[in-house]
Formats: C-alpha cells, sequence, structure tokens
C-alpha cells in the first residue's frame, strides 16, 4: 500500500471534514508519519533523492520533507472537504501583497494568463486563493476516482457561497478531454489556465533544477510557442507554508520572448526549493524524473495525484 493509499480514504476524509485544521493537519501527518516508519524504504527514496539534488538529506532535513509530502496530502483533503474553514484560512492567513498584481494587470489588458504550477508548497490553496480574490481560472489536471468529484463539488460550493470567481477543473483521466484544444480555447477568449509543469511525461524534455538534469515540462513549451508576450502572460505561483496555518502568495512572471520558457518555470521553482526543500512535494518522485518517460497522457497532473 502506497501512503497515498494509506491516507486517501473515507476515515481519513470525513476526520478533515469534521476536524479544525489544527487537529486534522495534527492527526493526518501522524498517520502519514506513522506509515513512512513502518516503510522506512519508501523514506531512504526520499533521501537518496535529496542527497541527488544536493539538498540536506541529515535524518533532521529528511523527517522535515516526509512532514512536508503528508501536509500537501492534508491540504488537498482540506480542500476537498471544507467550505467555511477553507475561506476563513484564504481571507485570514494567506500574505498577498502584491502577488496578484500580474494577473490584474493582464485582465485590464486583455490577456489571458498561463500559471505554471508545480509541486511545492500549498499547491492545492491556489485554486481557493484565486477564485476568492475574483479570478475565474481552468485547472487542468488528473483527478483519479472520487477525487474529481469531491473536488469539482466542493469548489463549486466554495465559488457560490462565498460569490467568488470560477473553477473550470479538467481532468485529463478522461480520455476524450482535449486538453491542448481547451488550454488554446481559453487562451483566444483571454482566460486564465493553471496546468503543472514539473512532471516526466511523453513530451517531457532535459532541464537543469539546482545544476542537475532531470525531464519535464509536460510539453507547455509546445503550446505557448504558438502566443506572443503580447497575447499570454507567463507566471509562476506559489503558496509557499509560512506556519503550520500560513502563507504567502508568490507570483513570479517570466516572459514569452524567452529562448527557454520552461527553463525559466523551473529556475523559478529552483529558487522556493532552495529555500525551502520540506515544502516539495514531488522529491519523493524525483526519481521518477531523471530519465525520459514512456508514454503517458499529454498533461501534467495536479501535485498529489
Amino acid at each position: 500500500m502506497s501512503l497515498k493509499s494509506h491516507l486517501e480514504t473515507r476515515e481519513t476524509l470525513e476526520l478533515v471534514a469534521r476536524s479544525s485544521w489544527q487537529f486534522g493537519r495534527r492527526d493526518v501527518i501522524a498517520s502519514g508519519m506513522a506509515w513512512y516508519d513502518a516503510h522506512p524504504e519508501e523514506a531512504a527514496i526520499v533521501g537518496r533523492n535529496l542527497e541527488h539534488m544536493g539538498l540536506d538529506s541529515s535524518p533532521a532535513a529528511l523527517r522535515r520533507s516526509l512532514e512536508g509530502i503528508v501536509t500537501h496530502y492534508f491540504e488537498k483533503f482540506f480542500v476537498m472537504t471544507k467550505g467555511f474553514e477553507a475561506h476563513w484560512i484564504v481571507e485570514k492567513r494567506v500574505e498577498v501583497g502584491g502577488a496578484l498584481a500580474p494577473l490584474e494587470r493582464a485582465r485590464r489588458e486583455g490577456r489571458a494568463v498561463f500559471l505554471g504550477q508545480s509541486h511545492f508548497g500549498g499547491t492545492y490553496l491556489l485554486v481557493p486563493i484565486l477564485i476568492t480574490h475574483g479570478f475565474d481560472v481552468t485547472f487542468i489536471g488528473l483527478f483519479p476516482g472520487r477525487v474529481f468529484e469531491m473536488l469539482k463539488a466542493n469548489i463549486d460550493a466554495y465559488s457560490s457561497r462565498w460569490k467568488t470567481g470560477r473553477a473550470t477543473l479538467v481532468n485529463i483521466a478522461d480520455a476524450d478531454a482535449p486538453v491542448p484544444e481547451i488550454m488554446m480555447g481559453a487562451f483566444a477568449s483571454g482566460e486564465i489556465v493553471m496546468n503543472v509543469f514539473d512532471e516526466n511525461n511523453a513530451l517531457s524534455r532535459p532541464v537543469r533544477l539546482l545544476g542537475r538534469t532531470l525531464h519535464g515540462g509536460s510539453g507547455m513549451d509546445r503550446i505557448l510557442s504558438r502566443y506572443s508576450e503580447d497575447r499570454v502572460s507567463v507566471l509562476a505561483p506559489f503558496a509557499v507554508r509560512t506556519s503550520t496555518d500560513s502563507f504567502r502568495l508568490e507570483m513570479d512572471r517570466l516572459s514569452l520572448s524567452s529562448k527557454d520558457i520552461v527553463q525559466d518555470l523551473f529556475d523559478s521553482l529552483g529558487r522556493r526549493i532552495a529555500a525551502a526543500s520540506d515544502q516539495w512535494y514531488f522529491i519523493q518522485e524525483l526519481h521518477h524524473s531523471l530519465g525520459p518517460a514512456g508514454p503517458r497522457p499529454p498533461a501534467g497532473r495536479p501535485p498529489g495525484g
């Protein structure tokens, strides 16, 4: 049984739904860390991945990274099940500052936006943050099983209850979902599209991260190469954890005039990892990105699957 299978159960989802952030987070982390204690071979993989990337792989640092991985699952379940408290967290515990200025400017000037999402920080909170501040967003990802319906229903209810922006979820687990066409249609309409870029699939290519070579990009450069800076803005958003219950939204603006927009996205991610490697969820899967991937869907899955 994988960590995901261990945690993503009806019982855990019900626990998160009925518990406050503080106690739900505590209990999910305790369950996930107990799983790692019972599966030291899985913890060792994360340790080797940290070492490969030149990051601190000491026992204490490894423990922090494992807790960060489990925390990601709690945040995912929280967004899948919570309403009032999710709204409170987004409004009261997320420092936004001027991070939304590039989105506001793009909206004023009629430009579409590509948000390059990565497996770092509070990734599942990005959609609630954006819609709470009045932005509509198309969120593309792989949502297996009941995750898609639960996530969609809860985000729709959130939007209706608080009269926020809207989120359109596109599930690439649906073989009939025409992801490239959806993205290009959204760009043509001046909309915001968010998709993960730091995964390895059949459309990925070699990139550099923290001085190491891995495969990523999910083919996003193939779509973005059709557009110019005056039509599509490219941003890298991050919900950086600043405590056990607070976040800071950061938004790097990149340029389509760059010779390598995918590498720019990875450089943006690398700066966050260097500052807080324990928030990099994808460290548990890094070894799958060190060589070319076999045939997989032509778009990335969301953090956490």
